[in-house]
């Protein structure tokens, strides 16, 4: 929402953050007692404002994140790339690989999206600026600091986005049950776009129109489906056995 404050708390997402986008923390809150030598030296060397927290929560923060001693006040729009942006200055190869989220609604499935990602060398997310999970605190941290180093890029209208990169070659794949295709015989040999439905819906009509293949996971029949952000590291995975360097 417009105008909402985003934290992030902890001390190793604070040092992802400062590490690796130092532009996306607009300033940090720390206990008085609160000492660690990295990442003081992070703090001067990146310029970033520290406040000392002495009573309460910056911004609605609850006590139990003020008790672990350290808040960043994160710069979502420093964090998050325009979609133009990337995809001017992003060098296209059949080893390319971005994933974009459809609608998905908790912020658990998508920090685990991106932490997925980041493990199988995934080039950036494509994240809808309307009804999709925003990347807040909770997402940060079940990303496990990894939202600080796999591109986010903004995307406004995810079938126009997915018709300009058809247009630059990527093969847009799409996930669903009980489809003829399957992760473990696709040859991933093209630049490659993986599309995350809904938790509920699933990928909308209109979106699966535009997919080039639609992909199941193989399984076990004791089991009915695995959540999106199962699927997705389990798609991710099998793409990332045939592009090794990708995990380089």
């Amino acid at each position: 929402m417009a105008g909402e404050k985003t934290y992030i708390y902890g001390r190793h997402a604070l040092v992802e953050a400062l590490k690796n986008a130092p532009k996306a923390i607009k300033k940090v809150f720390l206990a008085p007692q609160f000492a660690d030598v990295e990442l003081s030296d992070l703090i001067k060397k990146t310029g970033v404002s520290v406040t000392n927290i002495e009573s309460g929560a910056p911004g609605g923060m609850n006590r139990e994140d003020v008790r672990q001693g350290i808040i960043g006040l994160l710069a979502t729009e420093n964090l998050i790339k325009p979609y133009k942006g990337f995809i001017e200055h992003y060098k296209i190869s059949p080893s390319s690989c971005l994933v974009l989220l459809d609608e998905i609604q908790d912020p658990h499935n998508v920090g685990a999206i991106i932490r997925s990602a980041a493990a199988f060398g995934v080039s950036g997310i494509l994240i809808p600026e309307h009804n999709q999970a925003p990347v807040t605190g909770t997402v940060v941290k079940v990303s496990a600091g990894m939202a600080f180093r796999v591109p986010l890029i903004s995307v406004g209208n995810v079938n126009s986005t997915l018709r300009d990169l058809k247009d630059l070659g990527f093969w847009i794949y799409g996930l669903e049950m009980n489809v003829e295709h399957n992760i473990v015989t696709e040859k991933f040999d093209a630049p490659s776009v993986f599309v995350m439905g809904n938790e509920a819906e699933g990928i909308r009509q209109k979106t699966r129109e535009l997919c080039d293949i639609m992909l199941s996971i193989p399984m076990n029949p004791k089991c009915e489906s695995l959540n999106v952000a199962a699927s997705a590291a389990v798609t991710l995975y099998a793409w990332s056995l045939q592009h090794p360097e990708a995990l380089q």
